[in-house]
Order: C-alpha cells, then structure tokens, then sequence
C-alpha cells in the first residue's frame, strides 16, 4: 500500500470519528436545551410553585360549618340555636419538617406534658401517615396552651395553630338522632371524597341532619400564607384566603315540642315521631336512648364511640326509621279499611266478644282479647281495641285483601325522610311464607295478620305515614326536617323546604270517617282516654306487641300509641302523633302518657288554631 493510500485512509477516519463526535455534542447541547425549555417553559409554572411553597408555609383556616335553627327562626330574629360553633384553636406539624424522627419523638414528648395525648401513638400514626401533609396533632386547644407553644418554640419546634371554629349541640341528647354529629374524615372516608373537594384535615358529617346535608353546612375554608427562611422559621405571615362560613338550616323541628317529648319518655327506650299531614313537616323526632354529640366530636374520641358502639342499649340507632316491630292492635286500621274498602265491613257490622274467639280445625285453637267486650260495631272495636272484633274481621276479608292495603298504605316501604339509614318495613305474604318455610298460608296466620301480629312488621316512620294517608284524606306527602337554607350572614333565603307527594290511595270517604270516628271514640271512653281532657279533640289508636323475649322486669311486650288531632276542624292544623316505647307493657300505660303531654304541648304552641305554623308550600 503507497503512502497516498495510507493517509487517505487515516483523513477517512478521523473525519467520520470527527463526525460521530460532533453529532454526540450536538446531541448533548440539544437534550440540555430541550431540558432547559421543558424547565422554564413547559414546567416553568410548576417549579415556581414548588420554590415558593420552600419560602411559604400556607395553614389552612378551617371555616366554621353553617348553624342549624328550629322552626320558629325569623330573618334577624332567630328562635331557638340547636347547633352553633365556638372560637378554638388547632394544633399541627407537617412530619418532614423534623430533621429525624428522634427529634419529632422529642417534640411530642414535651407537647404531652401540656396536652392530654400518648407520644407512641401519635408517633406511630404519623408514620402511617404522608410526612408531606399537614398532621393534626390536637384539636379543640385553649388559647392559653396556644401561648405556651408560641412561647417555647425550642421545646416545640415546627409546630403551627390555627382557628379552627368548635360545633356546640346546645341541647345535647335532646336533638342527638335528628342533628347527628361531627367528627374527623378518616382515611376511608377521604379516599372517597377528596375528588369532592374535602380536605384531610376538614370534619364530615357522620350522622343526623349533619351528614345528610354535609355539603351545604361545610362552607369553604381558607388560608394562612407564612413566609419562612431555609431553617422553616416564620419571616411574616398574611391571609391569602378567607374563610367562608357554610349555610345556615332552619328546620322543621319545634325545640318545645321536641323538649316535651323527650322528657315524656323518661328513661324509656323507644321513638317518637310528630308530623304535620298536610306537609310532610316533622315537628319533633326522637329516638331513645341517645348521645351526646358534644362529647364525641373532638379527634381523641375513639374510647367514647367504642363505648358506645358496643354498647347493648345501641344509642347510635335511630329507632324511629332504623328499626322494625310489630305493630299490633295499631294494624287493626288497615284491617278496617281492607273491609270497609271491599264492602266485606261497614261501619255498623257487630261482633260479639265473649272474651276469646276458637278457630276450628283438627285441633282447636283459642285466640284471646284482653276482656269481655260483648257486642260491638266497628267504631266501638277501635275504640276499645277489641281483638275478638277483628279475628272474626280478618277471616272474613281474608289476608290477599289486608296484605293489599297494607302494601297501598306503604307500610313496606321507606317514607324517602331526609335522614341516613331509613330502612323499610315488611308486610308478609303468602308466596313469601311458602318460599321462607315451606309453608302454606294458615288460618292462624291470617289471624295474627288482622291484629298486626306475626310476620307483619313496620318502623315508627312508616306507621305514622300510614296515620298520615288517613287524616289526609289518602294523600302521603314526604316526611322531611328542613324548613329553609340562609345564607352564613342569614341576610339571603337560598333554599325552601318543598311538600313532595308520595302515593294517594284511592279511600272512600265511608272508610276515612270510620276510621277517624272510631279513633276519637278511643278517647272518649276506650283505651286512650287519658287525653279525653284536653281542649282539643284527640283521636287515638294503642298497641300492645308481643314478642318473643322477656326484658325489663319481665314485661315482653312492646307500647305503641299513634293518633292525631284535631277530630274535626282545618286538614291543614292538623298534626299526628307516633310513640312506640320498647317493652312498655301496654299501650294505653306507657305510650299513650306520653302522646298525651305531646298534644298538650302541641295545644300550647297554637298548633290547632290556624296560626301559620305550617311552612309555604310549593305545590
């Protein structure tokens, strides 16, 4: 090979290593600018933020949720406050400010010695924990332990308080199943509804009025923005965002009505529901026993919600529409109207009651009143609650017909009530017998059914919409508990209350007067005539359910009272009353007492004398 060769070869080279080496510095200078344009430009936003978040520290200011009123607020003049809030402080860390957790352990070791918390288990927690997000460490703090912190930064480094407004239950025990209560989001719950805008930090609704209307009540918070140095210490600090309250509830509830009721029941376990017929309106709920709601809301509650969970009188359970039982000699109304509705009663049809009714069959059966009533029309077996009356009934309309007006009646279903967890009653069947047991329908069991016995079995909610199809001349409205939405300032109506039709049953007026007539003969000289006094005309039916246990001193059967007023008089006054006490013995004994201090009180309130107590209706 000449030389020529050679140092052509040698030149070939070194221009394509010239050329790979200058498309690779070529590739370097063009990743650095790509970077550079993803950095400044497409990023640039993003990282500007994250460089002035290392300079700001921005503290969420909790806003105070909505408060809630009773039905008698005016604009500017409000009536009784059932649940409002109170000035507080927070106290709270973000972990991976701590250069190590010996120094976050130290931190909390020293906060215990002025707060009433366990080292361990916050540390732990923490743990679990994001470090980047904000932690609580204490709610509901004084402003005096607030001073002690601020004054003693070096035994409690990197530790923040903010306003953080308290919820007060004014009433306490008295509203607990209507109102509901507050308490920490947990990490379940934010899962679910941070996509909704809450906050891990923020309180939820977990029960009552409080949960249903969560959203309205929770308002917006805001913030605090602190400028810090690379140490995180405070340089300044100014409101980046206000707080905004959240709106305020006007409910349909009567703090008197509802204060008479719960004091009528004493220490009996049971519910008691008071609703307006021509609206839907609830006037009192109640629901025994109960809880108090200030006592439960602070973040270290879990003792007093384990407590309470377990605890076999069940005081989270709102008996009034979470609980089912029979309805006993209440369910002689359907039967009634079954008759009366097919022509197989009328009102003047009589029976005779010799103490007990025989249902012939291989073996003899005797079914039981609890006396001698003799020869009775219809109005009088309501009256006076005569069983022996409506096993004779029952067979003769038999259970196709009084399932079917029990189903029309709605006693199989939720009433729609702006409340969590209402579940529905049950009205059995035939079908349903033989698929549950394998077995027939008896006639045994259709004489249970006319009395509101055996499988039959309904909620305290149901029942008094039943009450309601019969006052309001077959028309069921929606039960509900708020009245009105304002505004925080209550200066803005946002919101009203709306009467919402649920199901009109096709009732004869015949039926409808029968069944009012021989409610009112209940007072007048039957088993509710614990209210023949009062000024007003009370119509009533009790109830006497038995059960399969023996509880409270061996009485095993169940009270109920269910009734309205006035007899006779303006639909739109008219106002009905349900109280069911678990294990009371007897109807006309222990629930009928207390509906009869109820209708007091409704009398002493001006329910019954057209003086707009109901709310505008939006047909």
């Amino acid at each position: 090979m000449n030389q020529t060769s050679l140092k052509a070869r040698m030149l070939e080279a070194f221009r394509r290593r010239m050329y790979y080496f200058l498309i690779g510095v070529f590739s370097v200078f063009f990743i650095i600018a790509a970077q550079l344009v993803n950095l400044q430009i497409i990023q640039g936003a993003q990282y500007s933020e994250r460089s002035r978040m290392n300079m700001e520290n921005n503290i969420p200011i909790p806003a105070a949720r909505g408060e809630i009123y009773d039905r008698h607020f005016q604009k500017n003049i409000s009536g009784a406050v059932i649940v409002s809030n109170r000035a507080s402080f927070n106290l709270t860390t973000v972990p991976d400010s701590f250069e190590s957790d010996a120094q976050l352990m130290g931190m909390l070791q020293n906060l215990s010695l002025i707060l009433r918390i366990d080292p361990q288990t916050v540390f732990d927690d923490i743990k679990k924990s994001n470090r980047w997000e904000r932690y609580l460490l204490k709610d509901d703090v004084s402003f005096d332990i607030v001073v002690k912190v601020a004054s003693h930064k070096n035994l409690f480094p990197n530790i923040h308080w903010e306003d953080a407004p308290v919820r007060v239950y004014n009433y306490g025990e008295i509203f607990s199943h209507a109102v509901g209560y507050t308490g920490s989001i947990s990490k379940e719950e934010y899962s679910t509804l941070k996509e909704r805008g809450y906050k891990y930090y923020q309180s939820l609704g977990k029960a009552g009025i409080e949960r249903q209307y969560d959203s309205i009540l929770r308002g917006e918070d805001g913030y605090i923005r602190r400028i810090v140095d690379v140490k995180n210490r405070t340089e300044g600090e100014e409101i980046g965002h206000d707080p905004v309250s959240g709106n305020n509830l006007v409910l349909t509830l009567d703090y008197e009505v509802q204060k008479a009721a719960f004091e009528a029941m004493g220490r009996n376990d049971g519910a008691v529901i008071v609703m307006k017929p021509a609206t839907g309106e609830i006037i009192a709920l109640i629901s025994k026993p109960g809880y108090d709601p200030n006592s439960i809301i602070s973040k270290d509650n879990y003792a007093i919600i384990r407590d309470l969970t377990n605890s076999k009188t069940k005081p989270f359970l709102n008996r009034a529409i979470q609980s089912r039982y029979p309805p006993a000699s209440t369910f002689k109304i359907v039967t009634a109207v079954a008759g009366l509705e097919t022509e197989k009663l009328y009102p003047e049809k009589v029976f005779y009651c010799p103490g007990k009714w025989t249902l012939k069959g291989y073996v003899d059966h005797d079914f039981y009143c609890f006396k001698v009533h003799s020869s009775l029309n219809l109005y009088w077996a309501l009256g006076k609650s005569c069983s022996v009356y409506f096993y004779n009934a029952g067979m003769s309309i038999g259970p196709t017909v009084i399932i079917k007006y029990a189903t029309l009646l709605g006693l199989n279903e939720m009433s729609g009530i702006d409340l969590p967890g209402e579940i529905q009653g049950f009205v059995p069947s035939q079908r349903w017998k033989l698929q549950t047991f394998g077995q027939p329908w008896f006639d045994g069991d259709t004489v249970n059914l006319s009395i509101g016995q055996g499988f039959t079995s309904v909620t305290p909610i149901g029942l008094t919409n039943m009450m309601c199809a019969i006052v309001n001349n077959g028309v069921v409205y929606k039960p509900y508990l708020v009245k009105s939405v304002y505004s925080p300032d209550n200066r803005n109506l946002i919101g009203e209350g709306k009467r919402q039709k649920l199901r009109e049953i096709p009732l004869s007026p015949v039926t409808i007067q029968t069944i009012k007539q021989g409610m009112r003969y209940s007072v007048e000289g039957g088993t509710s005539g614990i209210m023949k006094h009062l000024k007003v005309k009370i119509c009533g039916k009790t109830g006497t359910a038995q059960t399969r246990s023996v509880r409270k001193e061996n009485f095993s059967q169940h009270a109920w009272f269910l009734g309205f007023a006035p007899f006779e008089g303006d639909p739109m006054d008219a106002v009905v009353v349900t109280v069911f006490i678990e294990y009371g013995e007897w109807g006309a004994v222990a629930a009928a007492p207390v509906a009869e201090k109820i209708f007091s009180t409704l009398i002493k309130q001006g329910y019954f004398t057209g003086n707009g107590q109901s709310v505008q209706m939006v047909r």
